[in-house]
């Protein structure tokens, strides 16, 4: 027998993130322990700080969570493919890291039940960097 939970809406917020998305790296091991590459490790970084400025407004709560995540990367003067080529988890992984690490909205990523995500090209005037949809849930 399955048994299913009503959920409802609390809340929902936008953001948008004006950082440049960068895909997460793979954890590199050392014998003097474990890292990412510069470029994610200054993305996360850059993210993380970003993301602090808006804790008052969207503090760590306990819950669950619906994420829509539209990451919009700079298009290259000459791309090779229609869309980006960093695999989709990889820059989902990276965005739910720094706002875990900045303490918004959840207080660790594994509150986030349903996620939709999508990347593309930045639009001729458009910026770079990624708009998130978050959604709180609550169960009845």
């Amino acid at each position: 027998m399955q048994l299913r939970v009503k959920l409802i809406v609390v809340m929902t917020s936008k953001i948008f993130i004006p950082t440049k998305p960068q895909a997460a790296s793979r954890v590199r091991v050392s014998r003097y322990g474990s890292y990412h590459l510069k470029p994610y490790a200054d993305f996360l970084k850059e993210c993380t700080f970003f993301l602090k400025s808006l804790k008052k407004l969207h503090p760590a709560m306990t819950g669950m969570f619906e994420v829509d995540l539209e990451v919009i990367c700079k298009r290259p003067r000459n791309p090779t493919n229609e869309y980006p080529r960093s695999d989709i988890d990889n820059y989902v992984k990276g965005y739910l890291d720094a706002i875990t690490k900045a303490g918004l909205f959840w207080e660790d990523d594994i509150q986030v039940i349903k996620l939709v995500a999508t990347k593309r090209y930045q639009e001729t005037g458009e910026d770079y960097g990624a708009i998130l949809r978050v959604t709180e849930l609550k169960s009845v």
